[in-house]
């Protein structure tokens, strides 16, 4: 699947569900969302430092995911391409650090 197929159908998804519990979704609300999932990541990235446990790998892939769909959300709210933008962004990042 192409990111912009992932861009889509994650839309529609969160779209059904703000439907489903009547939920006026704005920009800062995603903003607080993606922040809300970091703070879970980040709290699951530290699990070895915080609990002396491993992180658990299917745990950190809910997290990802979390801040993942929030993040395409909230691109798809302004209309920006999140493949352009990554690979556009890859291309500046090629030469500002010398890297072709």
């Amino acid at each position: 699947m192409e990111v912009k197929e992932y861009q889509k159908l994650i839309a529609e998804i969160v779209d059904k569900i703000d439907k489903k519990y009547n939920i006026d979704r704005t920009p800062e609300l995603n903003i607080s969302q993606i922040t809300e999932e970091l703070g879970e990541l980040a709290k699951e990235a530290n699990r070895e430092k915080l609990r002396d446990e491993k992180p658990e790998k299917k745990d950190l892939e809910d997290e990802f995911a979390d801040v993942l769909l929030q993040l395409i959300k909230l691109a798809d709210h302004f209309e920006v391409d999140i493949e352009k933008a990554v690979l556009d962004k890859i291309e500046v990042l090629k030469k500002r650090h010398d890297l072709e």
